[in-house]
Parts: structure tokens; sequence; C-alpha cells
């Protein structure tokens, strides 16, 4: 079991000198009480540096290690930081250092420092090798979940409700290895790895008898066929693993750079969109100068329309005259040459009447085609292209294409200063990463799936086999033969008791997680307790057995509490839970009886706490003598902060 004795930082956050905290050796409760901006969080990070070298900032981001050092200290040109913890562990002590120390004058970024990692169990010095499979072994990573955490990482456990999630996929994982349930699964494996070998060594005794040789070649061939596809499955895993790792980097570095890569991918959808425009700008451009090779047209609209109208009063004057020379014609003559016939003397009498005597109207027209007709017919060959709306709209098109282009490369320009301080190369670069991780994870995947399907054939094949080698083999084969089907028995009775076991287990964890829950809630009277499924996701189940389906925020959190509370109670590896702030969305009847169940989650129990949370009059009140030490952050200044014990 893990145990903390003592805590001391110097530089680290808000601590500017060294702070240091004393874990009672009792089972019970250690209350820090602090202000925002105090250093709460930054006692739960120090934990977890010390461990890890790691520091989580909100959302689960990784935070730069070069952001931590003490602002008073570096203001006077002082950087870095130094974590120590003391532990207790199967009965020994442990002494961990982690160091954070600059090796340039004037760090600015975390490449600038070196981190040194001292690890002393008892009286001895552990080497780097031994001290990193020390560390993983008294506290894995994957599990520091269970032990350190705040309410935003209890709002993470709804995940587990939900079956194809990645995030509850990795949560019942880290579940599964804190019960212990990894070491059972590779016991299993061996035994089913001596059962192969067994069979294989069966196949080589088989094929060296002539009655049994060629059964006993088919059993090899089948054997190693088989080998082949579990080496590929086991290659495969191995990749998915390391896949799974590098997907789990590279979404931790978009977490803590979420900030970058929004503004990252804004400045990428703006670069986008003025591409975009400048090829649209071009063509409107284009399109306006060929709609203007005919646009003079229009201007001489009204000119023409003038001009028309000229030449048409001319033309009508001409054929006035034309059709008057006609009638006084025919009135002289008495023969009218339109239709070749004489015209009646009394038509003729009529004819003379009608004629105007202005001597000017007695003009005869010139014959053939008149310059007014000909003026007219030219006229009339001019059409008008009226494009006018078209050239506007262009025009307008121009205008707003320009003033787009104007407005995105000054947003160009913002989003690049907001991005002095990160590395867009390497965000475009680990986004593309990420999108290949995916891609080769899922293939990855998919083999797995098919070289396993493989293997069931091969081992139908083998167990075909191997009963036809029974049936025709001797005495001396039985030895070898009975030896692998034991080992093949026990591995398939292992899997079961295993599967039997984490069934049994996991309902364990849902009868001591049903009670924190009814210990925790303040609707006793309409709950019966918790169902736990498959993923270790708890819902709520009334008294009349029936989910409850719509959990509010405060319930989800008092589910992930009492989760908490039974895999401390039920796992092999146990150690402190250390809370920061567990009570932001509990009211105040919750926040009582978390208090009040908090000694019996777990045997040793640090919470970090708002003093306007929990009064240290009401702490005192509901926890009593499991109420071990009470310390305070005390501001100094807002860069710095001491830590006071106060009981």
């Amino acid at each position: 079991m893990l145990w903390l004795k003592r805590l001391e930082v110097e530089g680290f956050g808000p601590f500017a000198e060294t702070q240091t905290i004393e874990f009672p050796s009792s089972p019970g409760v250690t209350v820090v009480y602090g202000e925002n901006m105090r250093g709460k969080t930054t006692l739960l990070n120090a934990i977890r540096y010390a461990f890890f070298g790691t520091v989580l900032g909100r959302g689960s981001r990784e935070r730069r290690l070069h952001t931590i050092t003490n602002r008073a200290r570096a203001a006077q040109g002082q950087y870095g930081f130094i974590v120590t913890l003391f532990f207790e562990f199967d009965g020994q002590e442990y002494e961990l250092v982690r160091e954070c120390v600059p090796n340039v004058p004037i760090p600015i970024s975390d490449e600038h420092y070196d981190q040194r990692v001292m690890l002393r169990r008892g009286a001895a010095m552990l080497g780097p090798d031994q001290r990193e499979k020390t560390l993983h072994l008294v506290f894995p990573r994957e599990i520091s979940r269970f032990f350190l955490f705040d309410g935003e990482l209890l709002q993470e456990y709804e995940e587990l409700l939900i079956n194809e999630s990645e995030a509850g996929h990795r949560i019942s994982e880290a579940i599964e290895r804190i019960l212990g349930l990894p070491i059972l699964r590779r016991g299993r494996t061996h035994l089913a790895q001596l059962s192969d070998e067994a069979d294989r060594q069966a196949a080589r005794d088989a094929s060296r008898r002539q009655e049994t040789q060629q059964l006993g070649v088919a059993l090899q061939i089948a054997t190693e066929q088989k080998d082949a596809h579990l080496k590929e499955v086991a290659r495969l895993q191995v990749e998915c693993e390391m896949l799974n790792a590098e997907k789990a980097e590279l979404e931790r570095y978009f977490q803590s750079t979420q900030k970058y890569a929004a503004i990252l991918q804004q400045r990428e959808e703006a670069s986008n969109r003025l591409d975009i425009a400048a090829q649209d700008l071009k063509q409107a451009k284009s399109d306006l100068q060929r709609s203007m090779v005919e646009s003079w047209r229009s201007l001489l609209q009204g000119p023409v329309q003038t001009a028309r109208a000229a030449a048409q009063e001319e033309v009508n004057r001409e054929v006035s005259d034309f059709l008057l020379s006609l009638r006084r014609k025919a009135a002289n003559t008495g023969h009218c040459d339109t239709c070749d016939q004489d015209v009646a003397p009394d038509v003729v009498l009529r004819l003379r009447v009608s004629l105007p005597k202005d001597p000017e109207a007695a003009r005869s027209p010139e014959g053939g085609v008149s310059r007014a007709m000909t003026r007219m017919a030219d006229l009339n060959k001019f059409r008008v292209q009226d494009n006018v709306g078209e050239v506007r709209l262009l025009s307008n098109r121009i205008r707003d294409l320009q003033i787009e282009q104007i407005g995105l490369r000054d947003q160009i320009v913002e989003l690049d200063a907001a991005l002095t301080n990160s590395d867009p190369d390497r965000l475009r670069k680990s986004r593309v990463s990420l999108a290949e991780v995916i891609e080769k994870l899922s293939a990855a995947r998919r083999g797995i799936e098919e070289e396993n399907k493989k293997v069931e054939e091969k081992d139908r094949n083998i167990q075909r086999l191997q009963r036809k080698l029974q049936a025709d083999g001797g005495l001396d084969l039985r030895d070898g033969q009975l030896r692998a089907r034991i080992l093949r028995s026990s591995a398939a009775v292992f899997g079961k008791a295993v599967e039997k076991y984490k069934s049994e287990l996991r309902q364990r964890v849902e009868t001591t997680a049903s009670g924190f829950f009814l210990s925790m809630t303040t609707e006793k009277e309409d709950y019966d307790g918790l169902t736990i499924n498959e993923g270790y996701g708890l819902t709520i189940r009334h008294k009349d057995g029936r989910a409850e389906e719509a959990r509010s925020a405060g319930a989800e959190h008092v589910v992930a509490l009492a989760l908490m509370g039974a895999l401390q109670n039920n796992a092999p590896l146990r150690g402190p839970i250390v809370m920061d702030s567990p009570f932001g969305r509990l009211d105040e009847g919750h926040t009582t009886n978390v208090i009040k169940t908090l000694p019996d989650m777990a045997e040793q129990a640090v919470l970090l706490v708002y003093e306007s949370e929990v009064g240290r009059k009401s702490m005192r009140e509901l926890l009593g003598s499991r109420l071990l030490r009470e310390y305070e952050l005390k501001r100094i200044s807002s860069r710095r902060t001491l830590i006071t014990q106060v009981r």
C-alpha cells in the first residue's frame, strides 16, 4: 500500500520558499484550506509531478514546465523548482526528489530546462532503470486518476455509460488495471502458450514415427501456421499499443495547446478563404473585361436612336414625295405607271384638284435608293447590347471581394500575432499525424480481427488432427498428448475462472459503490443503489427497479465518488486519495454526506478545499476524530503563498 508521509515544494507555483506538509501516519483525513490562486491545485500537481514529471492544467491539458516556476523568484532571476516526496510502500520508506533546473541563464521554454530525478529506498539510492521500474510498480501512471483528481476529472466518468466512448474504454481499462485483472490475464496467456508448446512437441514426436508421420507433419504445419498468425496478432497488438500511446500523446498535446489549435484552425480557414477570394476576384475581373468589349454600344444607344428617328422622318418624307409624283404624272398623262392602265377623265380631274399648289412639292424624287434610306438601313444594323446591369454586378462583386481580402488579411495578421508563442508547424504536423495514427490504428485493429479468425480456423484444424492422432497414435505418444490436453484444459479453466472472478469483482465493486452512494445521496428514500455495466459504468437504480434516466451534474459527481471509493476498497493496489475542490457541483446536503463518507473511502485522504465550501467548524464536526490535521494556504502576495498548520 502506498502511504504519503511528507511533501516539500520550493519554487513550485506560488510556493517561492520551501514549504512542507506532513501527513499523519494514522488513517484519516488531512484538510488543506485555500482560496482561489493560493495553490490548492498546485499541491495536487506537486504530487503528480514528483511521480510522473508532468503537470496538468484545466481540461487535463499538460502545462509547460516553464510556466510552473514561481514568478517572484523568476523576477529576481531565479528559475526552476524542486519537489520532494517522502512515502512508504509495502513497509519500505522512500524519498523521491524531482528537480527542474534551467540550462540557460534566462529560460523561455521547456527546452531550456533539465529534469533531475532521485529515488532513495531506505539507505539505498536506486539507479535510473531500477528507479523507473520501482515508480511504475508503486504508482502506475495509468491508474493515477483514481488517486489524484479534481471535480473536473470526476466528470469524465460519465463516459463509462457510453459503450462506444473511447474515453470510457480507456477508463475501464484503467479500472481493470487497478483491480489487478491484467496479471490474471497474463497467467491465462502463459498457460495457453505452454499448451501450444506441448502441442508442437506432440506433433514433432508423431512426425518421427512412421505410422503417424503424415499426421504429425500435418499437425506441425497447422501449428506453425497458427503460430505465425499468433505472432502477427502479437505484432499488431504491440503496434496498437504504440499507436494508442502515440494517439494519447498527440491528444494530450492538442489539449495542452487547445487555444492555439483553435486559432491555427481559424488561421488556415482564413487563408483558404483568402485564396478563394483571390481566384474569384481574378475571374470577376476577367468577366468584366469581356463584358466591357461590347459595352461601348450602350453609350451610343441615345445618339443612334435620335439619328434613326431623323432618318425615318426623311424616308417618310421621300416616300410621300414619291407617291405625290406618281399621282401628278398620272394626272398629266392620264396613265398609271404602277398598274399600267389608263386613268378615267373624271379620276384625272379629281387628281388634279387634290394636287398641292406648292411648287416645292411638285419636285419628283431622284431615282434609285435615297441617301435617307441607305442611312436608315445602316442605323438599323446597329444592335444595342444592354449589359449595364451585368457590368454593375461585376463591379460590385469586385469591390466586395477586394474588401473581403482586406478583412481576411487583417484577420490573418491578428491570428498570427495570437500564435506568437506557439509552434504552428508542429500543430499542423501533429494534426496530420493524428489523422494518420487513427487510420493506422483502425487498420491494425481490423488486422487483429482477421488474424484471430485465422487462428480459430487453424485451432479447429489442429483439434481435428489431434483427435485423429489420439486414435491412431501409440502408447509412446500418449504422455505428450495427455500433457498438451491437460495444459489446454487448464488454460480454458483458468480463463473461465478469470472471467468469473472479474464478474464477481465487478459485483463487489457494484455493492461497495452502492453503499457509498446511498451514504452520500440525499435521496435515500427513492434510490436502491447502483447498477454496474460491463465497462464499470454505474447507473442509479430506483427502489422500483428502474434506472434513473435524467441524472443531474451533481448526481454524476456523487456516482463518480462512489466508484472511487469502491475501487479503493476492492483493489489490490491501494493508496491515498487527494481531492482538489470536489464539491463545486454539490449542494450543502451532498457535501455534508460526502465529507462524512470520505474516511471510509480510503485509509489516507487529503482534501483541498475553499474554506467557504466547508468551514473549519463544520469540517471538524463532520469528521470528528477522523480529521487528523489541517493546513491553511496563507497569502503573502499574489506571487507568494505560505503553508501553515492550523491543527
